[in-house]
């Protein structure tokens, strides 16, 4: 990328990286694909996260959202803007028992939030084999389930 298409990221206030190793750590996930992206965002809010699609989508970018990258079907990469949520947005809050509800982060590890429901006689359905690893908003984003997913 220019300079000149990078300079919309830049306003964003998000950590955005166009550097070739970047680039080069985020060319895979578990699958057996790789594709280099032209960036990748590490935003720490949803307004950050937000921005820097605003932008992506301005500048006709497409975007990958990533957690963890334990997609096996290669959902993680792809050619355009990588915003990954692994790093910054880990918060678990707002457990609401009454209503059976939490808020997480997207980069909220499945195992984190299933021992941090677990005193309470919750947790998270979904039985992924990559538990220790996935992320909440990855395997939204991949539509993952798991072994139990009939049980729930």
């Amino acid at each position: 990328m220019t300079p000149a298409q990078e300079k919309p990221f830049a306003a964003t206030g998000c950590d955005v990286r166009f550097d070739n190793l970047t680039r080069q750590l985020f060319a895979t996930d578990a699958s057996i694909y790789q594709i280099e992206p032209i960036g990748v965002a590490f935003p720490r809010s949803a307004q950050q996260a937000s921005a820097v699609i605003r932008a992506a989508a301005d500048g006709n970018i497409s975007v990958t959202p990533r957690g963890a990258g334990t997609s096996l079907v290669g959902n993680a990469i792809g050619e355009g803007l990588i915003v990954d949520f692994s790093r910054y947005n880990r918060q678990i809050t707002d457990l609401g028992l009454e209503k059976r509800t939490v808020r997480v982060g997207a980069g909220v590890v499945l195992d984190q939030l299933n021992a941090f429901l677990k005193p309470h006689g919750f947790c998270f359905g979904p039985d992924v084999a990559t538990s220790a690893r996935a992320t909440l908003g990855g395997m939204i984003a991949n539509n993952s389930s798991g072994a139990r997913v009939p049980v729930y």
